[in-house]
């Protein structure tokens, strides 16, 4: 009785723990969130809609400020994630709240030092549509999540008729639907440490591992954990642990051991 009363305090610790904050007053309100891969010890963040097109290099122990970089040539309407593809940063101004937007724009960037530059300049820009939106009234069509997996890139849409998510796999100009998949949730941001797949939701985060050669991310198993870390709204790989940010600058951290064993 002693060892499971020790157990449960520990748990009760572990569930305590705070989250870090996010100290720089400029992030306002953090959407996408990625995990350098070129400097350890730096979290790329931009806030959602209303800022400039710009991004923050943030140090991933003290979460302080270490520069802010401008991207030039390109435009903030809704920033929303961000992913690394071919070694580039990709950042995805695809907010589309109300389904209506015919501007929806991935920026593909080379990933600046943080520590020597402070602008960066678009490489390619690759406008997009969805293949199955044409005639639809549906206000289906908001993304707030994007990651590429198997060397290509995915998005994840957060429907505002239902609590599904769509899977689209861009290819051109277009973003080709996947699969329709019943998350019970808004989809609000996504990840892939080239293994697993992690999708988040206000109340959850996903661990998914897709099977070889399936476009259907979500044809392998699928782990859930339930969160209350209030509006989350980015996820990046550390290691073995998986980070979310919520719009207000909290950061918390869950081991990816402990949600796959459950």
């Amino acid at each position: 009785m002693k060892l499971l009363l020790l157990l449960l305090n520990m748990v009760v610790l572990v569930l305590a723990t705070p989250p870090q904050h996010i100290t720089c007053k400029k992030i306002s309100e953090a959407s996408g969130l990625l995990h350098s891969t070129k400097y350890p010890n730096v979290f790329w963040v931009h806030n959602d809609s209303g800022d400039k097109p710009r991004l923050y290099a943030i140090d991933t122990q003290s979460l302080q400020l270490i520069n802010t970089i401008k991207v030039k040539k390109a435009k903030h309407r809704d920033w929303e994630d961000m992913t690394f593809y071919n070694g580039e940063i990709v950042i995805g101004d695809f907010g589309n709240n109300k389904s209506k937007r015919d501007d929806l724009m991935l920026y593909f960037i080379d990933e600046p030092n943080p520590y020597k530059e402070t602008k960066v300049r678009v490489r390619k820009k690759v406008p997009f549509t969805y293949s199955d939106q044409e005639g639809s009234d549906l206000r289906n069509y908001d993304c707030e999540a994007l990651l590429s997996f198997n060397d290509t890139l995915y998005l994840l849409t957060k429907h505002r008729e239902d609590r599904n998510t769509t899977l689209y796999k861009l290819h051109g100009n277009v973003a080709h639907k996947v699969i329709d998949y019943p998350i019970d949730g808004k989809v609000t941001a996504a990840d892939s440490n080239g293994v697993y797949v992690a999708v988040l939701t206000y109340d959850r985060l996903y661990i998914l591992e897709p099977t070889a050669d399936d476009d259907n991310l979500f044809s392998g198993k699928v782990y859930r954990k339930r969160i209350d870390a209030g509006q989350v709204e980015g996820v990046t790989f550390v290691g073995n642990t998986v980070k979310i940010v919520n719009e207000d600058g909290e950061m918390f951290t869950y081991h990816l051991n402990d949600i796959i064993k459950g």
